[in-house]
């Protein structure tokens, strides 16, 4: 009797595996066959809509979405770049500069940097166009020079084209100090950097007291143009601590300038002052007045130049009109 439903339970058994065994092999089947028709349906599918994206837009996709990302982030930053940058007049700098330094920095913000696409470096020439070149700067050096027999302090510092109070605080004198032959006195020697100007026919805008005088120093020549009509004439500088006092060197340039101001007159002019191939803005009167030194030119006495911040000797005040026509000169009104 055991023998027996131990039998009838081991036929149940195997009915039950076969049953499960079967459903699961026709589940197997099943999949391998519909899994390749979905995969096939969807491959279809997604040709059927990259063929109505490739007609509906421009251009694909790329595949990664960050170098995607990065790329229009880099547009987006170069059409917000300001188009009115300055740039220098010394060197001009590139167009494509400005959408270089946007596009390393809008790469430099992303989460994953583009890896199929090398970081791009300025060479050492790209560098220079966007660094701007400060200008130069004055200089001062100094030379030393042995008193001679018959040297005065006035006459060296003609000689020597350096304002006389200038060679005094130099050299820790005064006026009535005395000197001898053999004495060192130290000369300073001013460097004066180039400025540039708005055109060819501007002079450059250089203060009297740090930058002009020592350009033009006492007892050398000068060309005096003419803004308005472009006529000039040759003088020399005479005298004058806070101006220039000049006078013109030949009766021909003392015709020349009365014919510019049309006869003599205390109107001041804008002029430019051509020296040692330099071009210095000024100002200039008219009329002849005081003490001279050259006696052979038809002019009884010197006349008055001016630059940016030169003041009269009568008072130590700045004319406004000088002023005025010294920066139509420098092209700056």
């Amino acid at each position: 009797m055991v023998k027996r439903r131990l039998f009838y339970l081991f036929i149940a058994l195997v009915i039950v595996a076969f049953a499960g065994a079967q459903a699961w092999w026709e589940r197997v089947d099943e999949d391998m066959i519909f899994e390749p028709l979905v995969a096939q349906e969807a491959t279809e599918d997604k040709s059927d809509s990259e063929e109505v994206v490739e007609f509906t837009e421009p251009a694909q996709e790329p595949e990664d979405a960050e170098d995607t990302y990065a790329e229009d982030a880099d547009e987006e930053e170069s059409e917000k770049e300001p188009t009115d940058t300055k740039v220098t007049p010394e060197e001009k700098v590139s167009e494509e500069r400005p959408a270089l330094a946007n596009r390393s920095t809008t790469e430099s913000r992303s989460s994953t940097p583009a890896q199929d696409k090398p970081a791009e470096e300025e060479t050492p020439a790209e560098a220079a166009e966007t660094e701007p070149t400060p200008p130069a700067k004055r200089s001062v050096t100094y030379e030393d020079y042995t008193v001679r027999a018959g040297d005065t302090l006035w006459t060296i510092s003609q000689d020597q084209g350096i304002p006389l109070p200038e060679l005094l605080k130099t050299n820790n004198l005064t006026e009535n100090s005395s000197i001898s032959p053999g004495m060192i006195l130290s000369i300073p020697r001013h460097q004066i950097p180039q400025r540039e100007t708005p055109g060819e026919r501007y002079g450059e805008l250089l203060d009297w007291w740090t930058e002009a005088q020592y350009l033009w120093p006492i007892g050398q020549n000068a060309r005096i143009i003419d803004f308005e009509t472009g006529q000039s004439f040759m003088v020399r500088r005479s005298y004058g601590a806070f101006h220039a006092d000049v006078e013109p060197l030949t009766a021909e340039d003392t015709r020349i300038m009365q014919q510019i101001w049309s006869g003599w007159s205390w109107r001041t002019r804008p002029v430019i002052v051509e020296i040692n191939g330099r071009r210095l803005a000024a100002s200039a009167n008219g009329m002849p007045h005081s003490i001279q030194t050259i006696t052979n030119n038809n002019f009884n006495g010197h006349f008055c130049i001016h630059f940016q911040n030169s003041t009269r000797h009568k008072d130590n005040l700045q004319q406004a009109d000088h002023q005025q026509n010294v920066l139509t000169a420098a092209g700056r009104n």
